[in-house]
């Protein structure tokens, strides 16, 4: 049987343990399962440490992650966005990296490449709220160079009036949310992508509840529609090519066969999406720079004539023009695909939890990025007791809706 939360165990342990989660993408329990397995079939000898003592790891971690000290000697870019769940609370996070560390060319930002820099519970968020959590953040990292944001109009605001007292600032739109936003502008006024996305949902409501359940089509996102509008293109596509078939399937035929009308209309959708896409591809790579508007181009290839293709080029080319201008050799983050991927494995950490309001596993969003060696774990561990997380909790987070939940429900216990 594992030891107690806090008992003693080798360092060796610790990073297992904790990559089993972030990395591996196992559950707390899950992790301790796992080890108990390697242990029992004579893998290797250790004391297996329970899942709570694993998540108290975490929390730890996390926790020193919010005030170890941050170079404050290099230009820093700020990667910021709100996570939200169910009740009144949402998450302000802050992810940094110095700019001289941004791998551009090589590859995209990965979460070793970042630092928490923030993490903020907030009951309402605004731009006087987002402006003094930002002068608070430039505590840890100094006056950051760059920050990268979507288009929350409570983020825009509170950069802009941070800019405001410093305005050597720069500021750039996540590129990801800026081609959705293209392409909802674009389509949202066409009225054959209107019925076709209706003709769609109408099959779906048709199909769910039937033995032809198989052939329903994507589901659409409740928020950020546009983010993934390539799964419901990508199966209007493949449909499509089954109906092509010399003999297809009679209940494809009499469920989708209306697809064949919007043949050329997919085609014509199909070419402004890949040229959103190579832009959202190239620039999350390559960065903004002075050669970005010709990099595309020259990607892009000929795109053709059509109005609407032109205009979307057009305000992707927007986009590639900063204003100011940048100097030749800087170059620009301009992607929070990283920051999505961390509130990812946020969720899949919290398992059921995910979708019932924040809860204090939060912390360990600062366990999730970065990279520790065991030395620096261990002097991490040895700087945050857990009453310190367990302190940091009760003050930003309070009373979670599970807790709510249970106080609730109580009575009617046996």
């Amino acid at each position: 049987m594992a030891p107690p939360r806090g008992g003693h165990y080798s360092i060796t342990i610790i990073p297992l343990s904790l990559n089993l989660v972030i990395k591996a993408g196992a559950s707390l329990r899950g992790a301790s399962a796992a080890m108990a397995l390697f242990v029992k079939q004579g893998f290797a000898s250790f004391t297996v440490p329970c899942f709570s003592t694993i998540r108290s790891w975490l929390l730890r971690v996390g926790c020193y992650a919010l005030s170890r000290p941050l170079e404050r000697t290099v230009p820093w870019v700020w990667l910021i966005d709100h996570t939200i769940q169910i009740g009144s609370l949402k998450l302000l996070v802050i992810l940094g990296c110095p700019l001289t560390q941004v791998p551009f060319g090589e590859r995209a930002l990965q979460l070793a490449d970042l630092r928490l820099v923030a993490l903020v519970p907030m009951e309402k968020s605004n731009g006087a709220a987002v402006e003094a959590e930002l002068r608070k953040a430039r505590e840890r990292t100094g006056t950051p160079h760059l920050i990268v944001s979507d288009q929350g109009s409570d983020l825009l605001k509170g950069i802009a009036d941070f800019q405001s007292g410093y305005p050597r600032v720069a500021h750039v739109l996540d590129v990801a949310h800026y081609g959705a936003n293209v392409l909802e502008k674009t389509w949202s006024n066409q009225p054959r992508w209107r019925q076709f996305m209706h003709d769609l949902q109408s099959v779906s409501g048709k199909l769910r509840q039937t033995p032809t359940a198989y052939l329903l089509p994507p589901q659409q996102r409740t928020k950020a529609r546009f983010m993934n509008i390539g799964v419901q293109l990508r199966f209007a596509r493949r449909v499509l090519r089954l109906l092509d078939l010399p003999n297809p399937n009679e209940r494809a035929e009499n469920i989708y066969g209306w697809l064949r009308d919007y043949r050329d209309d997919l085609t014509h959708w199909e070419r402004e999406h890949a040229l959103v896409q190579t832009t959202i591809a190239t620039v999350r790579v390559q960065g903004l720079h002075a050669q970005t508007l010709e990099q595309l181009e020259a990607v892009w290839g000929e795109i053709g004539s059509s109005e609407s293709t032109v205009r979307i080029a057009e305000q992707l080319r927007d986009y590639a023009k900063l204003d100011p201008p940048l100097e030749q050799g800087r170059r620009f983050v301009a992607s929070t695909e990283i920051l999505e991927s961390c509130f990812g494995k946020l969720k899949r950490l919290e398992q059921d939890q995910s979708g019932n309001g924040i809860t204090g596993l939060v912390l360990a969003l600062g366990a999730i990025v970065g990279t520790l060696s065991d030395d620096e774990l261990k002097a991490a561990l040895d700087a945050v007791p857990q009453k310190q997380a367990d302190g940091w909790i009760d003050r930003q987070i309070g009373r979670t809706i599970q807790w709510l939940r249970r106080q609730f429900f109580k009575q009617t216990k046996a």
